[in-house]
């Protein structure tokens, strides 16, 4: 915790390897651990964790087999580390599967009630499940909107978000986008939001080859590239988010109004669109 009224947050940029669970969340908890002792809140930390890609589509049946349930066997690991550590927890997605369906799923865990809530990505692609909530947790006090891949292209989000009163936003890339693009709509949704945004990225390996590199990028509430990390090993980044920064003055009735209907609107084109 900071003085006043600010969160201590800690970027991962982590080390990913496929197929390898044990030794990446080995990984989260050393940082875990080094971050709790820099007096850190809340950890956000890349996807893939549980080491089964989420990126490729084309086969859907065999994806099925990898998935895995939240809660699950990596949501537990995930819920010692914030138990043993006493902070939040935010991890970026991994594939769920809930029912009959696939999710690319982002979740929270904080310490001793262990499961918080779920997110689901918006723009999923064709056999994945699309979320029928929007994207905004609340952690330790702090409004969080969450970006799952294609979903930062959602001008209608950064919208919402700002509406509602975000105070960071958090964007998992994804390997089909460039640094260039990275950088330019993680500065556009900081300026629509007025809010920081973190970009939490990994690299991804796979039998000691390296498959792709996403970066890690800290952008601040007037679009200025803070922080930009392209390494190959595992990397920590604190940032101070001050909480309830976007909510010291009261949303009009005309606003409360404006983002039911564009929250209702968003969600049915997607149902619809699926």
């Amino acid at each position: 915790m900071l003085e006043g009224n600010g969160i201590a947050v800690a970027v991962v940029h982590g080390v990913i390897e496929l197929g390898k669970l044990d030794q990446n969340i080995h990984r989260i908890e050393s940082v875990a651990e080094k971050a709790r002792a820099e007096g850190v809140d809340i950890l956000l930390v890349p996807s893939m964790i549980n080491g089964v890609p989420i990126f490729s589509t084309r086969e859907i049946l065999r994806i099925r087999k990898v998935t895995e349930t939240i809660p699950g066997r990596t949501s537990e690991l995930i819920a010692e580390i914030a138990n043993r550590y006493n902070m939040y927890i935010v991890v970026g997605p991994i594939l769920e599967r809930r029912g009959s369906k696939v999710y690319r799923s982002a979740f929270v865990v904080e310490p001793s009630m262990n499961i918080k809530s779920v997110v689901h990505q918006l723009l999923a692609p064709p056999n994945f499940g699309q979320s029928t909530m929007l994207p905004m947790i609340t952690v330790n006090g702090i409004n969080i909107g969450l970006f799952i891949a294609d979903d930062i292209h959602m001008p209608e989000l950064s919208l919402l978000m700002k509406l509602v009163g975000v105070d960071l936003a958090v964007f998992y890339p994804y390997p089909q986008i460039s640094m260039d693009k990275i950088i330019a709509v993680a500065r556009t949704r900081a300026l629509e939001i007025r809010s920081m945004v973190v970009g939490v990225g990994c690299t991804v390996w796979k039998k000691s080859e390296e498959v792709f590199l996403l970066p890690t990028i800290v952008v601040d509430d007037d679009g200025t590239v803070v922080q930009e990390i392209t390494d190959k090993s595992m990397k920590m980044v604190k940032i101070a988010v001050e909480r309830d920064r976007q909510r010291k003055g009261a949303i009009t009735s005309a606003q409360k109004k404006l983002l039911k209907t564009i929250a209702k609107t968003l969600i049915r084109y997607l149902r619809f669109s699926s």
